[in-house]
């Protein structure tokens, strides 16, 4: 259950899009959540791919040389 405040300008147009269409504004207000959400939803799981995908064409073994040279560096201080 979600209860939501809306300014009386926003409810007003709201209750008149419902009469229009001959349907309760919750009906209404609950399709804009759900379109929403899976809009947002779906930008998040894209993302999601596509840095996953963008990890694993990386390349491993430049990144352990990278490292490796890092760590001989640090030896020579010590």
């Amino acid at each position: 259950m979600l209860g939501v405040r809306l300014d009386s300008e926003l409810e007003e147009r709201l209750a008149a899009v419902a009469r229009t269409q001959g349907r309760s504004k919750s009906d209404i207000a609950r399709e804009a959540v759900r379109r929403y959400v899976d809009l947002h939803d779906e930008a998040y799981r894209r993302e999601a791919r596509r840095q996953s995908l963008r990890a694993s064409r990386r390349d491993v073994a430049g990144d352990y040389a990278f490292w490796d040279g890092i760590a001989r560096e640090d030896a020579a201080w010590s």
